[in-house]
């Protein structure tokens, strides 16, 4: 099975889920991180994964755009959606935003990974909002190891 994994990330959080995503897949998995690297043609994949994270309400613009222009496409691929996001209240919330609709039933997994506080990849105005908005004063990490996990498992069942 050939997988490719799109991600966009900020502060490395989506990295991080993704990276562990690719660790824990069977078949042939490529990652891309959308904000650095060109996507090759999505045909070539049986099973595409998009996941970003929330920044100010709003997933990555470089994602968002991607998703867009590829929307047609992507309605007709296996796909698996993922989102890193801080707050648990709204998570939930924010990956139905992030996401159109139609990806959203299309997709045979989904998952909420959590997120990460990275006060050292964060500038100035960054670290000021977080500290006002969220009340976090210091790097925090609340990666869902176990979403991770439980989100690969169904994968890899499709898989066999």
């Amino acid at each position: 099975m050939e997988i490719i994994i799109i991600y966009a990330s900020r502060h490395g959080s989506t990295e991080k889920a993704a990276k562990m995503l690719e660790a824990k897949l069977s078949g042939n998995v490529s990652l891309f991180n959308i904000k650095k690297k060109a996507i090759p043609p999505l045909e070539n994949y049986d099973l595409i994964f998009l996941g970003g994270s929330i920044h100010a309400g709003e997933i990555q613009q470089k994602l968002k755009r991607f998703i867009k222009k590829n929307e047609a496409l992507l309605s007709k691929k296996q796909l698996g959606l993922f989102l890193c996001c801080m707050d648990k209240e709204k998570a939930q919330l924010q990956f139905e935003h992030a996401y159109p609709e139609i990806l959203r039933k299309n997709a045979v997994c989904t998952g909420l990974f959590g997120g990460e506080f990275n006060f050292e990849k964060m500038n100035w105005l960054e670290r000021l909002a977080t500290k006002k908005i969220a009340g976090v004063h210091k790097t925090v990490s609340e990666i869902d190891e176990e979403a991770i996990f439980s989100f690969t498992e169904k994968i890899n069942s499709l898989a066999q």
